[in-house]
């Protein structure tokens, strides 16, 4: 089988990969491929090499901030610059690779070096790129990005995209070049989301979002999990200002009623702030970074779910984040916003409860209604788990990246 060598641009607590980077690693070493991860540490404090359950992470040790666009723009080529150093010296041992980039930060290298070393190359597209980063640059920036990442991706042999939107955004790419739309609509979305298995396999692009693997969140804990006076609100994930996902103004809203408590998990330039608030919020607790194996038992031991961002962001408002599945495969309701994509399903599907972005009156309504109703709850919760059994949990995701890979490989040795 073939070396598959990873690179992505940063890590998660403990530098470690993050869970839809980790859960296809371990796929694809499941299926007896060797994995490689040359990730980006940007603390520059972890080993420079750690063994895991399915590979090896080799990290790239230099400091940079996750919210400072000029200063990761200006590192960044250092990064890539690495990463085809180190693929093209195991080139010289190995024959067979595949190259597996995460990310249009990464693509253009992946672009260079998969043309230079003549191998192949998957291109992990996990966001609409340019949708994220405007307003943290400007909105011609964000276009050139999008006008690159359409040239980008016919150099491109495999392509996995996460949630329905950017699958519907990449399908346009492929066919329209850089004329296709920045984003994709709400319509084509919830097409993508009527799909069957087989629409997913054999062929060039397939998708692969933050399901997750429902053995990390076994049925025995979810029935066996003890209620108590207080409604635990949790969130665990980045916590940067842009794009904002409503921390701060949650832990305020939070912080006039009883009965209340918002643990709040992760790592970003809103910590020392949290911190802050922490001291005159009783009822609100950072705790701390949490590694990814501990974020199932903790999402378990909540009674909702937090996934609140602001829709005026097009990957916000189109994307289909890690909140919802992990809530999901816990049996735990979410509270998320009309406004989004994930929310609208949210309230078809009953599975969480949701409020207009901005009225945290209305976010406090919320909370107070499945506080005082634990039948509502409860069957929320059994809702989300069985429609994570039913449609969206890692099996599928293991069959897609398998049939993409077998593509990748026909098509390599019909190329070569």
């Amino acid at each position: 089988m073939s070396l598959i060598i990873m690179v992505r641009s940063r890590l998660t607590t403990g530098g470690f990969a993050e869970p839809v980077v980790s859960d296809t690693a371990k796929t694809l070493s499941k299926q007896g491929h060797r994995v490689i991860l040359l990730a980006w540490d940007r603390t520059g404090k972890n080993e420079m090499t750690t063994a895991t359950e399915w590979g090896t992470i080799w990290r790239y040790q230099e400091e940079c901030p996750l919210n400072n666009a000029t200063v990761f723009a200006r590192k960044l080529p250092r990064f890539l610059a690495w990463s085809t150093w180190q693929i093209l010296a195991f080139q010289k041992i190995e024959k067979d690779i595949i190259l597996h980039y995460h990310d249009l930060d990464t693509l253009l290298g992946g672009v260079f070096t998969s043309k230079i070393g003549e191998i192949p190359l998957v291109y992990d597209c996990h966001e609409n790129y340019p949708g994220l980063v405007e307003g943290a640059v400007s909105s011609i920036v964000a276009k050139w990005l999008h006008r690159l990442e359409a040239r980008l991706l016919k150099h491109c042999h495999g392509i996995i995209s996460a949630g329905p939107a950017n699958y519907a955004r990449i399908s346009q790419m492929l066919e329209l070049g850089t004329k296709a739309p920045f984003s994709s609509t709400e319509e084509e979305a919830f097409e993508v989301m009527n799909l069957s298995q087989r629409d997913f396999m054999n062929s060039k692009l397939t998708r692969v979002g933050n399901v997750k693997r429902l053995d990390a969140y076994p049925m025995r804990r979810i029935e066996s999990r003890q209620k108590t006076d207080t409604f635990r609100l949790l969130y665990i994930g980045v916590l940067e200002k842009h794009p904002s996902r409503g921390i701060i103004e949650t832990a305020l809203t939070v912080s006039k009623m009883k009965g209340v408590q918002f643990d709040i998990g992760g790592f970003g330039t809103l910590v020392p702030t949290l911190k802050k608030l922490e001291t005159k919020i009783p009822n609100m607790k950072y705790i701390g970074p949490i590694h990814p194996d501990n974020v199932p038992l903790q999402t378990i031991q909540c009674d909702a779910v937090l996934m609140a961002l602001d829709p005026t962001n097009v990957n916000n408002r189109l994307s289909a984040p890690n909140k919802l599945f992990e809530a999901m495969a816990a049996g735990v309701p979410i509270i998320t916003c009309k406004e989004l994509l994930m929310g609208q399903m949210v309230e078809r599907e009953e599975i969480g409860l949701t409020f207009e972005w901005g009225k945290w009156d209305r976010l406090k309504a919320v909370i107070m209604k499945m506080m005082f109703d634990e039948a509502l709850c409860n069957g929320m919760g059994k809702r989300a788990r069985r429609l994570a059994e039913k449609k969206h949990n890692w099996d599928f995701c293991e069959d897609r990246i398998g049939s993409l890979y077998k593509f990748v490989k026909k098509n390599a040795a019909i190329d070569a």
